[in-house]
């Protein structure tokens, strides 16, 4: 009996210490009201992992991903781009209240045709050389992903087994780092271990639909959480074509192009 007692008061220290050493959960606004209002708790949960798939190319899904990564910046640590196609260039948030001083850009090495670029697909060349550079980046974004001195990592992914979201799950659960995975729309059919999921939605009908003057339009759909509470309906936004900032499109705006986008 005593060796169990003891055990078990090593077990329950063990335990607090744990608990003790998580990192503290918050959420956080995106800055945009009509977003939030799809969310459970109506922001964006802090050491989590969070899709944003986009039905081209990503540069859409990224404007939206850097607007919202703003709010996690009021408290210290670093804004982590994970580069995996070299095509990043960080004058593009110079527009954005993302302080360059706390940018800090990573470039895996190895051939980089094989992931998925910020602005478009890339092409193909050599399989094992884009698994080789596929590995070493999703390698990055995980230890990124435990590092204390990190706030959010940003990365483009295409392919992600369901092993490799599980790890890059529970490195944040321990870190509380949060991480954006943008993604293309074939993610759409794949298994997600994801504590939110959002799909950016392009237009289907005319270009009126989701284009007015120098600013486009899309619609956005929270299509899981992780507690399986969500709200039905969509978050309109617009993205300024030369700066790249977003923002929610007026009522009068969305009433007139509703047509042609599902909600």
């Amino acid at each position: 009996m005593s060796a169990t007692s003891a055990a078990l008061q090593t077990l329950r220290r063990q335990l607090v210490q744990s608990q003790s050493h998580s990192p503290c959960r918050t959420v956080v606004s995106t800055g945009l009201p009509s977003l939030d209002a799809l969310l459970p708790h109506a922001g964006l949960p802090s050491g989590s992992l969070i899709e944003w798939i986009s039905d081209g190319p990503g540069h859409r899904a990224s404007s939206i991903a850097f607007r919202c990564a703003i709010g996690f910046l009021h408290r210290p640590g670093a804004f982590v781009v994970v580069d995996g196609c070299g095509c990043f260039n960080p004058a593009a948030v110079c527009n954005t209240e993302i302080p360059l001083s706390r940018l800090l850009v990573v470039r895996p090495q190895g051939d980089r045709t094989g992931g998925y670029c910020c602005s478009a697909d890339s092409g193909s060349r050599d399989s094992q050389l884009q698994h080789r550079h596929r590995t070493e980046m999703l390698w990055a974004l995980e230890q990124l992903g435990r590092c204390s001195g990190v706030q959010i990592a940003v990365a483009w992914v295409d392919q992600l087994s369901s092993t490799a979201q599980r790890r890059l799950q529970l490195a944040v659960e321990t870190s509380g780092v949060t991480v954006f995975l943008i993604r293309p729309a074939a993610a759409l059919h794949q298994t997600s271990w994801a504590d939110l999921r959002f799909h950016v939605q392009l237009a289907h009908a005319t270009k009126s639909v989701f284009s007015v003057g120098d600013r486009s339009r899309f619609a956005v759909r929270l299509i899981r959480s992780k507690n399986a509470v969500q709200h039905n309906g969509c978050a309109w936004l617009g993205c300024h074509h030369e700066t790249g900032n977003v923002l929610e499109v007026s009522e009068l705006a969305r009433a007139t192009g509703t047509e042609g986008a599902a909600c």
